[in-house]
């Protein structure tokens, strides 16, 4: 191999390697985006009540 061919091979090497490093900045970017809006979504979802009423959920009623 001639010193032009590997010096062309160590450049498309160098761009591909760059090239996946900015893919996963994006990708990192976009994942800590959707954790942040999972948080908010979740603290603000409604609490559960303190007390419920122990009457629900135990009967389905599947007649109709």
């Amino acid at each position: 191999m001639d010193i032009q061919s590997f010096s062309v091979n160590m450049a498309q090497a160098n761009v591909m390697e760059e090239a996946g490093a900015a893919v996963q900045h994006m990708s990192l970017s976009n994942v800590e985006a959707q954790g942040e809006a999972i948080t908010q979504l979740i603290n603000s979802a409604a609490p559960a009540p303190e007390n419920p009423d122990p009457a629900l959920g135990n009967y389905v009623n599947i007649l109709g």
